[in-house]
């Protein structure tokens, strides 16, 4: 649409042409009528040849700065005009706009019949406007001109604040030439990804869930112990950890204990405490809201669960109990990892972040627990969740191992857990807090 200004100067120009000077009136006119020709023709040209792409870094820690790069690349060395589009950050970032409002709920259709259709359209269309020129927090509006020079990198800065796979994305990409006379839209969404890596919180030997941990693994290397304890399989180690309450005394090293001041636990028996298997369930809430607010409640709750799960996995790594991880990789097929060092984990969470979590359909092809685990009846098992469906109990009922399930404080109940199951929650710190009566 022709801005109504230009045709208010147009007829100026006629006014001044028809009754005061009518040759700086053709010169008005020429200029009025020349110079948007021109600058549509270098619109048009510079447009064809332009390329709009949006960069982040591979991977950043949670809670630090970076960049995202956007990279406008054109064929020729006309100047650019103004070239306006939004910018769109997920949940993963801290709000590129703290002060703005979250973006209002679309209108609901009350009924069938005619007059309530007509309402519904005309809620619609003012929403679908007011939605055009609201700013909300997840979004920053941009607008980039460029002059002689065929590329240009615009960096715009972004804070991390959860931990997985990260986006950005350019949406309502618009160029209009030097007059603002003519607009143009243009179709690509560019987007970037990124991973943003978790902070692995280093946990004491208090921890409550760790301690019935090393109780089951004992309890259960007692029960089902043949043969003496330092046989072929299970020599005596160099290798010693600090004692726990509920260790087997059998494993105390009396003579180093006594240089050290403290008990030590030998590590030799690497067979008995190899049982400790760890679930990371990827499932997300399929009720879960749209919105920004809504999505960033989610991610919490998943970041408690992945830093609380993996730093749990390190403290048994570095007191001697090997540990196997399991978790839905980028295809949704069960992920395993047998850890006997802290390092391993640190570098797993990688990988697992690359998968992350996603709704039941995305899962909907992978079995609900790994083939090995339903194999075994001689293991520990911790099930970390955030969403326990009905299903996933259900599969876990059927096991006969010993069963700890795990989910954050913000985690709402979906249905009845395993009865023999013991329940935990994991607060803002990190600790686990039992739910057993």
């Amino acid at each position: 649409m022709i801005p109504v200004g230009y045709l208010a100067a147009v007829g100026v120009a006629l006014i001044f042409t028809l009754y005061m000077d009518g040759s700086i009136g053709v010169m008005m006119l020429a200029f009025l009528l020349v110079m948007p020709v021109l600058s549509l023709i270098v619109t048009l040209i510079t447009m064809h040849g332009l390329q709009i792409a949006v960069t982040l870094p591979e991977e950043c820690s949670k809670g630090k700065q970076t960049e995202a790069v956007v990279v406008l690349t054109k064929r020729t060395v006309l100047p650019l005009p103004f070239l306006r589009l939004r910018l769109y950050a997920d949940a993963h970032f801290a709000p590129l706009n703290p002060s703005a409002a979250e973006p209002l709920d679309p209108p609901v259709c009350h009924g069938d019949h005619p007059f309530a259709m007509l309402q519904y359209r005309i809620a619609l269309r003012r929403h679908e406007k007011h939605q055009a020129v609201q700013h909300t927090p997840d979004m920053l509006p941009l607008c980039f001109t460029m002059g002689l020079q065929r590329r240009g990198e615009y960096r715009i800065p972004l804070e991390t604040r959860y931990c997985g796979k990260a986006a950005v994305r350019l949406t309502h990409i618009e160029l209009t030439d030097f007059l603002r006379l003519f607009h143009f839209r243009i179709g690509a969404q560019p987007q970037g990804s990124m991973l943003i890596l978790p902070q692995i919180p280093s946990m004491q030997t208090n921890n409550r869930l760790f301690q019935s941990v090393a109780n089951d693994a004992i309890t259960a290397d007692d029960d089902s112990e043949a043969t003496p304890a330092f046989s072929a399989s299970a020599t005596p180690g160099y290798e010693h950890r600090d004692y726990i309450p509920g260790d087997s005394l059998k494993r105390v090293n009396w003579k180093l204990s006594s240089k050290r001041h403290k008990l030590m636990v030998r590590k030799d028996e690497p067979a008995a405490l190899a049982k400790l298997t760890v679930i990371l369930d990827f499932h997300r809430d399929p009720m879960l809201q749209s919105g920004n607010a809504a999505m960033a409640k989610c991610l919490a709750a998943e970041q408690l669960m992945i830093e609380s799960a993996l730093g749990l996995i390190s403290l048994c790594l570095q007191q001697g109990y090997p540990c196997v991880l399991y978790y839905q990789n980028e295809t949704a097929a069960w992920a395993e990892l047998a850890a006997d060092m802290p390092e391993q984990i640190a570098q797993e969470s990688t990988r697992l972040l690359r998968g992350g979590f996603r709704s039941g359909y995305a899962l909907s092809e992978s079995p609900l627990l790994p083939h090995a685990v339903t194999q075994r009846s001689d293991l520990i098992l911790i099930h970390f969740s955030t969403h326990m469906a009905e299903e996933t109990a259900a599969a876990l009922e059927q096991l006969s191992a010993v069963l700890h399930i795990v989910q954050p404080i913000q985690s709402n109940r979906t249905g009845g857990y395993p009865k023999a199951a013991s329940l935990w929650q994991i607060n803002e710190e990190h600790r686990f807090i039992s739910l057993q009566t």
